[in-house]
């Protein structure tokens, strides 16, 4: 199905949806639509394109904090053992949190590798939608949806960068009009 005969004021806004569908791909709106039409949400223009937005900021904030987060945990394995600089480097996160979770006796302020544990592959999961540019609000594992593979990653983040990233992804959201069932609530801030 053409993306003119999901949006319901398509010939309202054609000119700009033409433009950035041509730009960004029909087949990803098209998705979008989807995802609005599964939560019984009316396919406007204005949804549509705020839908993307968001999602687009999701990834950047969630880039910028799992980044921090890949060395962070590079650090800790740096710090606390003779492990050459080069091997850990280009290990890839899975590789880094079984180095850290391997390690006799660690004990880290502020972090929780109980939690690091528990949610690994939820936060390996969010890294490869992350790195492959994906659809962050397409994102699930193991019956979880981004919502709360989101909200797992915050929790296993150091205690000190915790409320940052709550505030930085509770921004995602600033000027666009979302229904509330998509916007990601981290109960962090």
């Amino acid at each position: 199905m053409l993306i003119e005969q999901r949006i319901v004021d398509y010939l309202e806004h054609k000119p700009e949806i033409d433009k950035w569908v041509s730009l960004k791909g029909e087949k990803k709106y098209l998705e979008y639509a989807k995802i609005l039409e599964n939560k019984g949400i009316v396919v406007t223009w204005k949804n549509l394109d705020d839908l993307f937005r968001y999602d687009k900021r999701l990834l950047i904030n969630l880039f910028k904090y799992l980044s921090f987060f890949e060395d962070y945990l590079r650090a800790i394995v740096w710090n606390n053992s003779d492990k050459v600089y080069k091997k850990i480097a280009k290990s890839c996160l899975g590789a880094v949190i079984e180095e850290v979770l391997n390690m006799d006796g660690l004990r880290i302020e502020g972090f929780d590798l109980d939690k690091l544990r528990a949610n690994s592959p939820y936060i390996i999961a969010l890294r490869n939608y992350v790195a492959h540019n994906k659809m962050i609000i397409a994102c699930e594992r193991d019956g979880k949806d981004y919502k709360e593979m989101v909200s797992l990653f915050a929790e296993t983040l150091p205690r000190d960068y915790q409320n940052g990233f709550g505030k930085d992804i509770q921004s995602c959201s600033k000027g666009l009009l979302l229904d509330e069932r998509l916007v990601l609530n981290t109960g962090l801030i």
